[in-house]
């Protein structure tokens, strides 16, 4: 599980859309919160290979760019990972995987209307962490079987 998830948080990478900006500058701004931005520059720069999953490098290059909050506290923590994925699906995401595992609640959501804006939200209380990602996700369902698949 733990692989599916460093996967997943290093494969989305998003950032740059109106109503998702604004939700996620909402986030950011909230005091519990840590807040990071990937550039496809850095992500380059990291050796992939010291994970020993296959096709991750390959999966790396189609993301442009990411925005990552950590929450810091229970309340930052329970809001972004419960409330987040419903934001978002009223903004027009649909959920491409949804996992419950051993307290751990991991949501994968794709913008209808623009297919490489992906989000990433992770949540096992107290912490939450969402990774907001843009790129090439057009075959995102089938990469996530193939990395499923590989466990």
């Amino acid at each position: 599980m733990n692989r599916l998830v460093l996967t997943l948080l290093v494969l989305f990478a998003t950032l740059t859309m109106s109503a998702q900006d604004e939700i996620f500058q909402e986030y950011s701004e909230m005091g519990d919160m840590n807040t990071t931005y990937v550039t496809k520059n850095m992500l380059s720069r990291i050796p992939l290979d010291q994970f020993d999953v296959p096709g991750l490098s390959q999966m790396v290059q189609r993301i442009e760019s990411m925005q990552i909050l950590v929450s810091r506290g229970d309340k930052a923590g329970k809001k972004l990972g419960t409330k987040l994925p419903g934001q978002l699906s009223g903004k027009g995401f649909k959920t491409v995987l949804s996992t419950k595992k051993d307290g751990r609640d991991l949501t994968v959501m794709q913008s209808k209307n623009d297919p490489s804006r992906v989000v990433m939200v992770m949540y096992q209380k107290p912490q939450a962490i969402a990774v907001n990602m843009q790129g090439d996700f057009t075959n995102i369902e089938a990469d996530l079987e193939a990395i499923k698949d590989q466990k």
